[in-house]
């Protein structure tokens, strides 16, 4: 490879660059597979994984309410000591 002369040289010689990687990257099976799909959840997963969601949701939920809880309790007796 030369050197290029000119800004617009130097431009081309990067498209070209960039072109032949893209088709390199195109070329590859793994992404054309990973493009169409290939992964495909059977019934029973779909359904395990939304258990899996349901108990994850209830469970951040619940410890949400436990720091709220607690929150509450420590600003609670600092609430009736204070100075009125």
């Amino acid at each position: 490879m030369s050197k290029p002369q000119t800004d617009l040289e130097e431009l081309k010689e990067l498209e070209a660059i960039a072109r032949e990687a893209q088709e390199k990257i195109d070329a590859r099976p793994a992404v054309a597979g990973l493009v169409e799909g290939a992964v495909e959840l059977t019934p029973e997963q779909i359904k395990a994984r939304g258990r899996r969601n349901i108990w994850i949701a209830l469970s951040v939920g619940a410890f949400m309410l436990l720091v709220f809880l607690i929150t509450l309790a420590k600003l609670g007796a600092n609430v009736i000591e204070r100075p009125l």
